[in-house]
């Protein structure tokens, strides 16, 4: 059973749903350096905080999967599969701590989380997680260091987590996509050795952030210090709130929250700001974290599936899509853009399905400071199909492609921003252009317009 996806906007007045895209099949590895992406895999994501329960020193776990991307199978009416998970917690010349729990998967649940705590004595250490879908034996992996310090006499917050308010409860929120309008979302904080009286200061700024599409293959490479190869300007900052709050009831570990206001999409810093009763700086901690449409990454909305025909049209067929003045005109430049092309409705209606896929696969596989298919890895993502093969490269990454067809067979990324002692936690990959890329960029383009997929069915 395919992986189950929202449903798409009508190209040549047929419906099309969007399936999750299973990926070109894996080649052999070509050296001891190269890893195969792959496409499809269980998307989740992993949090570790470092905190103190009844004086014990331990950190805090939390894994939040996206059910899309297993495979859920009908049950008694309803969607269903199962996760298993594996989490270890190691320290250098130290014995392993490792559990496996099960989570079960309800397809009525859009985002599933779990929390699990692990003592341990102070050090560094390095926490791993791995989902494994029992339906289809896909597995993904994520890894995070975490410091776990010893309290001291001194005042101190954790690190930031944020959470929402449901039925009465507090979820985690992942911060790499925050629904955005959301009424209850909150700051979390643990501080420790806090005196009576001491306050704290919660503000909230949006920082500047580039959004734009990424260029074609065969432009200008962005400069250095330009913000699309930064991603983020982080002196560049509106305030849209600020809080102070007493703390009244000291203790050696309290938990700090904050309400947050309902945002629209952007990239945002929240801060947290511990003071003395006669107002010195005790501690401060800081979070970015991306608000996104809600439904985000799935691509369910008309301006979803125009966006991304930048890679395909040319400057007059994206101007009468985007200069119509109601949704339906835009919807029938959308229809005439596929339809005029492939006379055949079911070769347009394939078409149309793969390429959106493509798309959001891409905004799985590579969202950041903005929607995965705006970025340079996503464009080539979209256009050419997942690499055989990425090595990582002391500056970037390598892919290469081994597949039949109108796709590169290299292209060099460079990391332009989020590498070590990089502020920007997100990391920019920004691709190596290169006019030698002129007859492959064109032929992509033109088998995606002729109903033929490039690098296969993605």
């Amino acid at each position: 059973m395919r992986r189950r996806s929202a449903a798409l906007a009508v190209v040549v007045a047929v419906v099309v749903g969007v399936a999750g895209c299973s990926g070109t099949p894996v080649q052999p590895r070509l050296d001891a350096g190269a890893v195969a992406y792959r496409a499809g895999e269980p998307s989740f994501v992993l949090e570790a905080v470092a905190t103190l329960e009844d004086d014990s020193t331990g950190i805090d776990v939390y894994l939040g999967l996206e059910a899309e991307t297993f495979v859920l199978r009908s049950q008694g009416g309803s969607a269903r599969g199962v996760v298993r998970w594996t989490i270890t917690v190691e320290q250098e010349g130290g014995a392993p701590i490792t559990r496996s729990p099960a989570d079960t998967i309800d397809g009525s649940r859009p985002y599933v989380w779990r929390i699990e705590r692990l003592e341990v004595p102070v050090g560094v250490y390095t926490v791993r997680a791995v989902a494994e879908d029992l339906a289809s034996d896909r597995t993904a992996e994520r890894s995070a260091q975490v410091r776990v310090a010893r309290p001291g006499p001194d005042p101190s917050l954790s690190a930031l987590r944020l959470d929402r308010l449901e039925d009465g409860r507090a979820v985690p929120v992942d911060v790499g996509a925050v629904p955005a309008g959301l009424d209850s979302l909150r700051v979390v904080a643990q501080a420790l050795s806090v005196p009576d009286s001491s306050r704290t200061s919660v503000s909230v700024v949006r920082v500047a952030s580039d959004s734009s599409a990424a260029r074609p293959i065969v432009g200008q490479t962005p400069s250095q210090g330009s913000l699309r190869a930064r991603g983020l300007d982080l002196r560049r900052v509106d305030t849209v709130q600020a809080v102070r709050q007493e703390v009244l009831n000291p203790a050696s570990a309290l938990d700090v929250t904050a309400p947050l206001p309902p945002l629209p999409p952007g990239v945002y810093r929240v801060e947290v700001e511990l003071r003395s009763p006669s107002g010195g700086r005790l501690d401060l901690a800081e979070r970015l974290f991306v608000v996104r449409r809600g439904d985000y990454p799935a691509v369910t909305r008309l301006g979803d599936v125009i966006g991304p025909l930048e890679y395909l049209a040319s400057e007059r067929e994206r101007r009468d899509v985007l200069e119509a003045e109601t949704d339906g005109e835009r919807q029938r430049a959308f229809d005439r853009f596929w339809g005029e092309r492939m006379s055949d409705r079911r070769l347009a209606s394939a078409t149309v399905r793969a390429f959106y896929e493509r798309v959001e696969e891409a905004n799985r596989l590579f969202g950041a400071h903005k929607e995965g298919w705006k970025t340079d890895p996503g464009m080539a993502y979209i256009l050419f199909g997942p690499p055989s093969f990425v090595d990582q490269t002391i500056r970037g990454e390598r892919w290469t492609y081994t597949q039949s067809g109108a796709t590169p067979p290299v292209l060099e990324f460079e990391r332009t921003a989020g590498g070590p002692g990089d502020p920007t936690p997100f990391r920019v990959l920004t691709l190596q252009r290169d006019r030698a890329y002129a007859d492959v960029w064109r032929q992509a383009r033109q088998l995606w317009r002729s109903g033929v997929v490039p690098g296969g069915r993605g």
